[in-house]
């Protein structure tokens, strides 16, 4: 993947909070307030804040970014200690191959709700939003 593009690994629109996209890129972090756009069509978001992993969070091994200055975390319930492992290790790859959690918004309402899984999205860059 080029710099500058972010590919769409999951996508979820959640009545109440927003498009919950599991993004990959190899960026320095992605500040709020940036518009990504899909090429062909034009359409676009705003990346509105980062979200982050609780369990990656609670043992010190979350991936961060100095420009990514607006974020929340999402938890999640384990049976036991062996899962919550797991969920660790599964995060962690994740995180080595440059995929991470993003609250979106679509700028035109008109437009699909949600980006394609699979699609890559250009990050526009403008003085403020240098990457």
């Amino acid at each position: 993947m080029t710099s500058n593009f972010i590919k769409i690994i999951e996508c979820f629109n959640i009545t109440g909070f927003g498009i919950l996209t599991e993004l990959q890129h190899h960026e320095n972090g992605i500040p709020p307030n940036t518009e990504i756009v899909e090429p062909e069509t034009g359409e676009s978001w705003i990346i509105k804040r980062r979200v982050l992993s609780g369990i990656l969070l609670m043992t010190g091994l979350e991936t961060t970014f100095d420009c990514e200055t607006e974020s929340e975390h999402i938890s999640n319930r384990y049976k036991n200690a062996k899962e919550r492992e797991i969920a660790i290790e599964k995060e962690l790859g994740k995180r080595k191959n440059g995929i991470y959690w993003y609250l979106l918004k679509p700028i035109n309402k008109k437009q699909k709700v949600k980006p394609e899984i699979g699609t890559e999205l250009k990050i526009k860059t403008t003085p403020q939003h240098r990457i």
